[in-house]
């Protein structure tokens, strides 16, 4: 890869209190040798703030105000802004850039989820639109279970933590092991200094109980939606919104209580192993979502780690872990794999965010 292609990027903050997806990927391709490993350029073509469009030095304004004056886009452009129920946003950027011909990488969540059959469409398969930075992060857990779930009669079920933000405050407050937690208080102050939540606007404020309910509530269900999608699990697309659930106080409280043995865990189970295998009367789940789609019975929540024999690969994450392992077989006599690894946080998702667009310079080389 010689030759060193321009890029974009769209959403980017590189000072202040809190890291940011965009501002880390910038960073990480201006290191050394970095840009010509991955055959990009050091510095971007232009970068997008709230402030408007800037110069590769983040300061200086832009001949043009809109992306839409725009007449050449580069070769690809990276999409990290914050995620949003609607993701209107994003998904207007993103659509335009391919509807130009271009490449898009994208972590933000909202576009994906509500406009997952559009997008795919005009990305010919997401052959130019990188999406696996949307669910697990720094695993790429999208891209190894596109390998493990190619024969879906081989499939009894999947189980995935897919937000790091609550895996790392459950770990914090109840850690493994015996050993002392913080507090609730203590636990949300950290996943927002270290970015794997998104910090309060300005002139206002989050509590605790609300960073777990935002993720729970609006996080989970379009990632649980993502993946059941860019898997290929069902022959129609799966809508977030059949997804969506309220988490009550009393819920975060039970959940905060039990720290040490919860973790919010999605399964994806066939529709014959739920039916004959999994018990409901057994169920010891809080909060979440339990629904059926193309012959598969989708159940999230913070479901207790000893509910099921395969949670027990997921029960000891902490830090921003997310992890899927997949039931191969009856009584998974084709092996139980497990995926593990740091999910939320800038560092891992804008590297994933480069891998993607690497793989896809390389597929259609």
């Amino acid at each position: 890869m010689s030759e060193a292609l321009e890029w974009g990027l769209i959403g980017h903050r590189n000072s202040g209190s809190y890291p940011n997806v965009g501002g880390e990927l910038a960073r990480q391709i201006a290191e050394p040798g970095v840009a010509q490993r991955y055959g990009l350029s050091p510095k971007p073509l232009f970068i997008v703030k709230t402030s408007g469009i800037y110069e590769a030095d983040g300061e200086t304004p832009s001949a043009v105000s809109s992306l839409t004056d725009v007449n050449d886009f580069p070769d690809v452009t990276f999409v990290a802004l914050p995620s949003t129920d609607d993701g209107l946003v994003a998904y207007d950027n993103i659509a335009h850039i391919l509807d130009r011909g271009k490449r898009v990488v994208t972590a933000e969540k909202g576009a994906i989820a509500n406009n997952f059959a559009d997008l795919e469409a005009r990305s010919e398969n997401f052959q130019r639109l990188g999406i696996t930075a949307t669910v697990g992060g720094g695993t790429r857990m999208i891209k190894i279970a596109q390998e493990y779930c190619q024969v879906h009669p081989d499939i009894t079920q999947i189980h995935v933590t897919p937000n790091g933000t609550t895996t790392a405050m459950l770990s914090l407050i109840g850690p493994q092991g015996g050993a002392a937690g913080v507090s609730l208080g203590i636990a949300a102050d950290q996943v927002v200094r270290l970015g794997y939540a998104e910090p309060p606007g300005p002139g206002s404020s989050q509590t605790p109980q609300e960073i777990i309910k935002g993720e729970a509530e609006g996080d989970i269900p379009k990632k649980t939606a993502i993946f059941f999608n860019a898997v290929g699990l069902g022959d129609t697309v799966l809508d977030w919104k059949k997804l969506q659930f309220e988490l009550k106080p009393e819920d975060i409280v039970r959940v905060i209580k039990e720290a040490t043995e919860r973790r919010f865990i999605v399964s994806y189970y066939s529709k014959q192993f739920f039916q004959e295998f999994v018990s409901r009367s057994d169920d010891d789940t809080v909060g979440g979502f339990s629904v059926e789609h193309d012959g598969w019975q989708i159940v999230g929540g913070f479901q207790h780690v000893g509910q099921n024999p395969l949670f027990g690969e997921l029960a000891t994450l902490n830090g921003p872990g997310n992890g899927v392992v997949f039931g191969l077989g009856h009584n998974e006599r084709y092996g139980h794999p497990v995926l593990k690894g740091s999910g939320a946080g800038p560092g891992p998702t804008a590297y994933t965010m480069l891998s993607d667009y690497l793989a896809m310079r390389r597929d259609s080389a």
